[in-house]
Parts: C-alpha cells; structure tokens; sequence
C-alpha cells in the first residue's frame, strides 16, 4: 500500500512562507548567512525539538518554553534532528532562489551564501498571515529572533554547536 503525506518541512512554498515570518518578526535588514536563517526556520517549524538545544544559563527557561509546543509534533515517527534539517537543506535552497528571482531578496547577497531582504512588494494578505501565525507563536518567535542577536553561528558556542544540526570543528572563526 503507498501512503502520500504531506509535511511543510519538504515544501519550497511553505519554507518562503516561514522565511517571511522570521523576517517580519525579526527584521533582517542586514545580510544574515544562510545557515542562520535554515536553523532559525527549522526552530520555528518544529518549536518542540528547541528544547534539544544548548543554552546559555540565563536562556534555560526557553526549553519549558520549547516543552508547551510538543502538540506540534507531526502525526507518526519524525527522524531525528540532523536527518530532517539535511533533507530541508533543498527546499529551503528553492524557496530563496524563488525569493531572489522574484526580488524579495538580494541576488548578490545569495551569492555570498547570505540572505538580505530588499524592499520587493509583499501581497498585504501574506504579511497579515505572517503577522497572525506570528502573534499566535509570539513566545517562539520571540526566542529565536533573541537566539539570532545572542548566538553567533560559527565556532564553538555557536549556533552550529549548541543545536548539533550543523558541523563547527572546521569553522574559521
């Protein structure tokens, strides 16, 4: 028998969609790398797997936090972190080159492995989901927009580190 299932970690649309919502949330208006960007989507996607990240002492409460959002989990058995956030790497590649070729997003900057925010015209209908998913997850969203400002992504200590999803032994720091 073959089952056909959907999940948002696997489609192009729904990745645009959340990197919207970041960038509402926490106003990217300079060049963030891309690796920052996939981490903090993945975070916003599955807020219930915050709680397997390494924190400062004084960001410890974020995983009770990250604990109220286990209802988020998908219907069956997820793999584990690292498969996930690998298998989403392509679709959140698609979804930026969607959002450079519609110019949403810096062309040169994506060159660079970064992301920039230009100001392309937003459908107001977007923008007003954005804000409405935003308001309702305002705890999440508020944390990662502080793990954005608080955590570097390179070296130890950083967001490559504390979340385990990336490798940072090599990273020039």
């Amino acid at each position: 028998m073959t089952q056909l299932t959907y999940n948002e970690a696997f489609d192009p649309f729904h990745a645009a969609f959340r990197f919207f919502r970041l960038n509402r949330a926490c106003d990217f208006s300079t060049a963030i790398p891309f690796d920052t960007l996939r981490i903090l989507d993945f975070y916003l996607l599955f807020p219930f797997r915050l709680q397997n990240m390494s924190f400062v002492s004084e960001d410890r409460a974020w995983r009770k936090i990250s604990r109220n959002y286990c209802d988020y989990a998908p219907y069956g058995e997820l793999p584990d972190d690292n498969s996930i956030f690998s298998r989403m790497e392509s679709f959140q590649r698609a979804a930026i080159s969607s959002l450079v070729h519609f110019g949403a997003l810096s062309d040169e900057a994506w060159n660079n492995n970064e992301v920039l925010y230009v100001g392309a015209e937003i459908p107001r209908s977007l923008l007003e989901r954005c804000d409405e998913l935003n308001t309702k997850m305002s705890d999440i969203v508020d944390i990662l927009c502080q793990i954005r400002k608080k955590y570097p992504l390179l070296g130890r200590g950083g967001l490559k580190d504390r979340t385990g999803l990336l490798e940072y032994r090599y990273d020039s720091v």
